[in-house]
C-alpha cells in the first residue's frame, strides 16, 4: 500500500511539472548553440529565454568605391569602428518566443574622407515560432518575423525611411557532436527610396570537441535585390553626411547599415567568412568569439575584417 501511495505522489508530482510552462532553454536542444556573426540577421532557432551583450570591434577598408556623378572613382577612407549591444529574447514555451535583436551604439573613426562620429543605431524586435520542432531527428525549423524602427542616429546611417520588415527561416539540425543551421531571409522596407531591399543567408558549421568548446565557422551573404534612390540631390537639399554616403556608395553598407544610395546595387553582392568558437562555461553561460572577413573586395564592404565577443545568458527554469 505504501509503495502504491508512494507511485501515486511520484506520478502526480510528474503531471505538475509537465503542465508547468518550460521558460529558459529548449532543454532537448541544450547542446545546440546560437551562431556568433551577423548578429542582427542570423539568429537560433531554437525559442530560449536569454540576455546576449555583445561587442564588435570591426576595421575600416583602405579604399573604397564610389560613383560620384556616373563616375567610378575610389576614396580613402580606413579606421576602425566600435560597438556594443544588447539582445535579447523570451520564450513563452518551446515553439514561440519574443526576439529583440539590433539596437546599442556604435563609434567610427575613419582616418581620411569622413570625419569623426557616433550614435545609436535601430531598434528591431519581432516574434518567432517552430512550426517544425522534432527532437527526436534533433532538428528545428523556425519561422521569424522582424519590424526594425527609426529610432537610431543619422550620423551612423540610421533612421532613413520608414523601418522594414525582415521575413526569415531558421534551422538547427544535429549530428552527434556536429551542429548545422542556418538562415534564409529578406529585408523589406516600407520606403523603397529611402533603403535597399535585401536578400541575406548564413549558414554555421559547429563541432563540439569537448562539452565546453565547440569550434565554428560561418558564412554570411547578403544581395541588393533592388537599390534605393538616395542621390547627391538629397545631399544638396538636406547637406547630409548620411545623405552624402548613401549617394556615393557602390555597395550596401554591412549587416547594421542599410544605405539606400541609388548606386547600392553596382556590387550587388557581400560575401564574408567568420572563423570562431563557443565556449560553454555552464547551463546558463555560453561565450562566442570570431573573426570575421570579407570574401568578396573588401572595397565593395564596409569591412576589412572584424572581431565579435558575446556572452549568452540563458534564463533556465
Amino acid at each position: 500500500m505504501q509503495k502504491f501511495k508512494a507511485t501515486v505522489v511520484k506520478g502526480c508530482l510528474m503531471c505538475v511539472a509537465l503542465s508547468v510552462p518550460q521558460l529558459g532553454w529548449a532543454g532537448d536542444f541544450d547542446s545546440f548553440s546560437m551562431p556568433v556573426s551577423n548578429p542582427v540577421y542570423n539568429g537560433d532557432a531554437r525559442n530560449v529565454t536569454m540576455v546576449r551583450p555583445i561587442m564588435l570591434w570591426q576595421s575600416l577598408p583602405d579604399r573604397i568605391k564610389v560613383n560620384i556623378g556616373g563616375v567610378e572613382s575610389e576614396l580613402d577612407l580606413g579606421g576602425d569602428v566600435q560597438g556594443a549591444a544588447m539582445q535579447f529574447s523570451y520564450a513563452f514555451n518551446e515553439r514561440f518566443s519574443l526576439v529583440a535583436v539590433k539596437d546599442g551604439y556604435i563609434n567610427c573613426e575613419p582616418d581620411n574622407t569622413l570625419s569623426d562620429h557616433s550614435g545609436w543605431i535601430d531598434i528591431a524586435a519581432g516574434l518567432q515560432y517552430s512550426f517544425l520542432y522534432e527532437p527526436a531527428q534533433n532538428f528545428i525549423m523556425t519561422g521569424r518575423l522582424v519590424y526594425e524602427s527609426t529610432s537610431g542616429n543619422s550620423d551612423v546611417y540610421q533612421r532613413n525611411g520608414d523601418g522594414n520588415l525582415a521575413p526569415s527561416i531558421l534551422f538547427i539540425k544535429g549530428f552527434d557532436k556536429l551542429q548545422l543551421s542556418g538562415t534564409v531571409g529578406f529585408v523589406l522596407p516600407f520606403d523603397s527610396d529611402e533603403e535597399n531591399t535585401l536578400f541575406y543567408d548564413s549558414w554555421n558549421v559547429g563541432y563540439a570537441v569537448t562539452d565546453w568548446f565547440k569550434p565554428l565557422i560561418e558564412l554570411n551573404h547578403f544581395h541588393v535585390l533592388s537599390s534605393g534612390s538616395r542621390n547627391l540631390n538629397g545631399f544638396v537639399q538636406n547637406g547630409g553626411a548620411d545623405d552624402l554616403v548613401a549617394a556615393i556608395s557602390t555597395f550596401n553598407g554591412c549587416d547594421i547599415i542599410n544605405l539606400g544610395g541609388e548606386h547600392s546595387g553596382d556590387n550587388a553582392d557581400q560575401v564574408t567568412m567568420a572563423f570562431g568558437s563557443r565556449f560553454r562555461i555552464n547551463k546558463w553561460i555560453d561565450v562566442g568569439a570570431a573573426y570575421e572577413i570579407p570574401l568578396t573586395s573588401d572595397k565593395e564592404t564596409l569591412m576589412q575584417e572584424r572581431i565579435l565577443v558575446d556572452v549568452m545568458f540563458t534564463m533556465a527554469f
